[in-house]
């Protein structure tokens, strides 16, 4: 289950100030980008209300958010469910979303089978999770924090995209975003935007967040071929022949 349920109320309140409010808006706009022109009928976002941002960047028309959370935002569609049972039925979402998701909870791999059940073929999961071979999962082990985000498990994307390919997907594409410091003062935070910019150029995969776009692969229909069970000679000798032909026209 869950690591506790407190954390993720946690990580839900972090997103509102400061650092979090940063990051929520730079994932926002990546997400504008990306889903402009993906089109379809419905989109789940996993994860918590204070997320539904990034939902919204989806065109599609019916919307909602999976959480354990009690929604306090009653203008948005929310499900409240465990994130190891969810109530959707499998093959049935155009888009599932996973914003950092995985890392608070004691078995991700778990609710990412059952997010990747819900997805028909040819739709898309999107991931993102911080990166922890950067100056986020610097922090992280430096200072051994309680704190969120540090309390999460920077899941590293090449397990991330394992658990994809077993649960056959195929990777689309994979991003980088955030190159600056978890400076946690909003004004100084907003001075070294220019190493967004310098970030990509340089030093792309080290980005403080990455992000998985996978698609569910089709299976293919293979055509059955007929096999006759009854040899040609066999069926031949059931039809009737000249003889009985010529008898039966006297008659």
């Amino acid at each position: 289950m869950v690591k506790n349920y407190r954390t993720i109320q946690h990580w839900d309140q972090w997103l509102t100030h400061d650092l979090g409010a940063c990051l929520l808006e730079t994932e926002k706009q990546f997400l504008l980008h990306i889903l402009a022109d993906r089109y379809g009928k419905h989109a789940v976002l996993i994860g918590v209300p204070h997320q539904h941002d990034l939902l919204k960047c989806s065109i599609m028309s019916n919307q909602v958010i999976l959480t354990p959370l009690i929604n306090k935002h009653k203008h948005e569609k929310c499900i409240e469910s465990e994130y190891y049972n969810l109530p959707v039925t499998p093959g049935s979402v155009d888009l599932v979303l996973l914003p950092h998701t995985l890392e608070f909870l004691d078995n991700p791999r778990q609710l990412l089978v059952e997010a990747c059940r819900m997805v028909k073929p040819e739709g898309l999961i999107i991931i993102f999770g911080f990166n922890p071979i950067s100056l986020w999962g610097l922090k992280k082990w430096w200072v051994k924090s309680k704190d969120i985000p540090w309390s999460g498990s920077f899941i590293p994307t090449n397990k991330v995209k394992n658990w994809l390919q077993l649960a056959d997907f195929k990777l689309v594409k994979q991003d980088m975003l955030v190159f600056r410091p978890p400076i946690a003062h909003q004004a100084t935070y907003q001075k070294l935007k220019f190493l967004e910019w310098l970030g990509k150029k340089i030093i792309a995969p080290l980005g403080g967040v990455y992000v998985l776009t996978a698609q569910a692969k089709t299976i293919p229909l293979t055509p059955i071929k007929l096999h006759w069970k009854q040899k040609l000679s066999a069926l031949h000798a059931t039809l009737p022949g000249p003889t009985m032909q010529s008898s039966i026209e006297k008659k």
